[in-house]
């Protein structure tokens, strides 16, 4: 990888709803709207100190259109590291101070064992299906 691969300095490299993120060898981000207003992030990959900025920027964009709720369903993740943990925790501090609800869908030993190990997963609502 070079740094033409990276997103331009101040030019956050965002999927949209439909499309796939630039790092689809890595990462997979989805964003989908139901009916009653809850905005649905949907992550696929890893999630680790290079992926993280990019899921971090989705996340903010969202809470930005403040939605009824924010879900970020992770059940295709299969690597969250400490940075994936760090946004997790600052979308819900950003969530909480907009009144945004936030749930986690985390059906994978992948994700569930770093919240568990690090005392995070008290944090969220966690939800194990759509």
């Amino acid at each position: 990888m070079t740094t033409s691969d990276l997103p331009a300095e101040g030019q956050p490299d965002v999927s949209t709803e439909g499309t796939e993120a630039p790092f689809d060898d890595v990462i997979t981000l989805s964003t989908s709207t139901d009916e009653d207003g809850a905005v649905t992030v949907t992550v696929v990959g890893e999630v680790d100190t290079f992926t993280a900025p990019v899921l971090r920027s989705t996340l903010d964009s969202q809470l930005e259109q403040q939605p009824r709720e924010l879900v970020i369903d992770l059940s295709g993740v299969q690597f969250l590291g400490s940075a994936g943990l760090a946004v997790l925790v600052e979308t819900q501090k950003s969530a909480r101070s907009r009144e945004v609800a936030l749930r986690l869908i985390a059906t994978t030993r992948a994700v569930t064992r770093p919240l568990e190990v690090t005392g995070l997963i008290d944090l969220f609502t966690i939800a194990d299906a759509r």
